[in-house]
């Protein structure tokens, strides 16, 4: 049996002095929102409130609010009730019917919608208790992303930055873009995700720019040069709940219409959800993120990786390149 092992990133703690949380993002299907409520009060501790049948959330556990929705937003923020409201048949649809309708919507939605489980930020100290959730979740028969061929589910890691500047920031997505193929193939993220919009990789033009040496924004032409090429949370790297935490006016503003949760988070999208298999644990999702944030703070080796993911992104032949990149990134990941 794999020992549970959480690496630690370079930085444990905040600007704060405090120690770094992250929070985790599961989704799975098989399991009802009640049952699976039920599991992590046993686990955790806390007490049910149910905001509506789609929307539960889990209060004081020993690390603090848990979420789970059927993630569906429509049925979560009770949207057939607001529509009716909205167009006054209020007083001519009855409270059942309504959640009959409502009942039919989400049986239906339940062949390709996930349930979705949001942790409170954890401390880097605790972070066993999602591998100790996803364990009793696949026991009791939850299914992750291979269980279907339409099971798109991720893993979602949202690690708090440790200081909210422009070099840690921009550090890190050039660390990423530099990881990006290596995780790509460690991670080996399912088809029917690869095939949605979900975890769409970012343009060659974008990461050209973000990656050359002479690239040296202020936070406002960071936050805009990634909003003019990313209007979108569909990024296996998504930076908008970061940069509305920073400047929330702005960044919605441009993103009218867009659902953003400010938060001063990376959003990490790239691992699937393989919650009902016993080899998949969730700390290696974790550990090719540790991956990130350890190249980010190497400063001699994100120059030169980056000097030669010039070379292979330019070359005419690069597609026939790539596993002498790979084995240029395996090196310094077998020493990291």
């Amino acid at each position: 049996m794999k020992k549970i092992i959480f690496k630690d990133p370079p930085i444990l703690k905040n600007a704060k002095g405090e120690l770094r949380k992250v929070g985790f993002e599961l989704e799975y299907s098989g399991l009802t929102l009640e049952k699976s409520a039920g599991i992590i009060i046993k686990e955790i501790g806390g007490r049910v409130e149910v905001i509506n049948p789609y929307h539960y959330k889990i209060k004081d556990t020993k690390y603090g609010t848990f979420t789970l929705v059927l993630d569906f937003q429509f049925l979560v923020e009770s949207g057939l009730n607001r529509w009716v409201r909205q167009i006054g048949l209020e007083q001519a649809l009855e409270k059942e019917t309504i959640k009959a309708i409502e009942s039919v919507i989400a049986n239906l939605s339940e062949t390709v919608v996930p349930y979705e489980i949001s942790t409170s930020p954890l401390p880097l100290n605790s972070l066993g208790v999602i591998e100790t959730i996803k364990e009793r979740l696949r026991e009791e028969g939850a299914m992750g992303t291979k269980a279907a061929p339409f099971y798109a589910f991720g893993f979602h890691i949202n690690p708090e930055v440790a200081s909210i500047t422009v070099d840690e920031i921009l550090s890190t997505l050039r660390a990423f873009f530099l990881l990006y193929d290596y995780l790509v193939e460690m991670i080996k993220p399912d088809m029917a995700r690869r095939l949605t919009p979900y975890i769409d990789p970012f343009d060659k033009e974008y990461i050209e720019r973000v990656l050359d040496p002479a690239y040296d924004p202020t936070m406002r032409q960071l936050i805009d040069d990634y909003l003019d090429y990313n209007p979108t949370r569909n990024r296996a790297l998504d930076l908008l709940p970061l940069f509305a935490w920073i400047d929330v006016d702005h960044v919605m503003g441009l993103m009218e219409g867009e659902k953003v949760t400010a938060r001063p988070t990376y959003h990490y999208r790239l691992p699937n959800s393989r919650v009902d298999e016993v080899e998949w644990k969730t700390f290696e999702a974790w550990n090719s993120w540790v991956l990130v944030e350890r190249l980010a703070n190497d400063t001699k080796a994100l120059e030169r990786l980056r000097d030669q993911y010039f070379e292979y992104f330019n070359s005419p032949f690069f597609f026939f390149q790539k596993d002498e990149w790979l084995e240029k990134v395996k090196q310094w990941v077998d020493n990291h």
